[in-house]
């Protein structure tokens, strides 16, 4: 009887292997499946520029020294395309009466010893130095170049000297017909070296300034530009200055840092360097502010 058990007990546990073994070979097979999203992301317009590092200084710079390069990185850090990139130091702001006979730096902008180089040009050029009228006669002078001589002095370098003068308009030094002259040779106190030649006529005038161009390679002031104050008591040098108002794009030789495009993501590379010339007094020069501008 215990046999008859088991045998029987045998035959159910076969027989369930045999259903579930078939149970499995009946199952349908499960397949791989897949979807996909459609994602549209939209970035608004904006126009903006970044410029870093956004402070430099330079410390104990010998008088008639240049205090050694330093690089700007201004990069477009908004959605659209920039182009037409210039920049100014707040000079005439910075240094606005003549500082000359009192030997407080404070009197002198660090804007007026700035200097610039971008990544095509193959020279530094000032920012935007003032030199203000010197007052007091200029020896061995011959002022020929200009018809009305009213203004003269020196523009400086980080390491010469180079005698300038400035002729009187009908109304003011702010007129077309104003006169710039600037000296080729570095000055000796001769008379030789004191002869300023004209760089002609003014390109533009309007209510402050005279605009002239300077285009001869052997002029110190070479592709500068010169702005004459009405009142003949400073010119204002520069190059990369495309202000408006006041019209310094009014000089012809005023240039942009970049005038193609700029586009989103990438940056360009300012050279800046600090040229201090012969005869500053010793301390730090009055805080000036760089500003880089960017048409969209």
């Amino acid at each position: 009887m215990k046999k008859m058990k088991l045998l029987i007990f045998g035959a159910v546990l076969s027989a369930f292997f045999v259903l579930f073994a078939f149970s499995l070979v009946a199952m349908p097979a499960f397949a791989d499946s897949s979807d996909t999203v459609t994602v549209d992301v939209n970035v608004s317009e904006a126009s903006s520029i970044t410029v870093l590092p956004a402070t430099l200084n330079w410390t104990d710079i010998a008088s008639g020294q240049a205090g050694g390069t330093k690089y700007l990185n201004i990069k477009n850090t908004g959605s659209l395309n920039v182009s037409e990139i210039y920049a100014y130091v707040d000079t005439l702001i910075t240094e606005p009466v003549r500082p000359y006979g009192l030997a407080y730096p404070t009197n002198y902008s660090a804007g007026s010893v700035i200097t610039l180089k971008n990544e095509t040009d193959t020279g530094y050029y000032f920012a935007g130095r003032i030199e203000w009228n010197w007052t007091q006669d200029i020896p061995n002078n011959d002022w020929s170049a200009v018809t009305d001589p009213v203004a003269w002095g020196y523009f400086r370098n980080a390491s010469s000297d180079y005698v300038w003068v400035l002729g009187n308009g009908t109304t003011g030094c702010n007129d077309t017909d104003a006169e710039f002259a600037v000296e080729y040779d570095v000055d000796l106190g001769t008379t030789a070296t004191r002869t300023p030649e004209s760089i002609g006529a003014a390109d533009d005038g309007d209510d402050e300034w005279s605009y002239f161009s300077v285009s001869d390679a052997s002029s110190p002031l070479d592709t500068y530009c010169v702005a004459a104050y009405y009142d003949c008591t400073k010119v204002y040098i520069y190059h990369y200055d495309q202000r408006t108002s006041p019209n310094f794009a009014g000089c012809g030789l005023s240039s942009y840092l970049q005038e193609a495009n700029l586009t989103p993501g990438y940056s360009i590379i300012l050279e800046v360097d600090a040229w201090v010339p012969s005869g500053y007094p010793s301390g730090y020069l009055n805080t000036t502010t760089l500003t880089v501008y960017a048409s969209s």
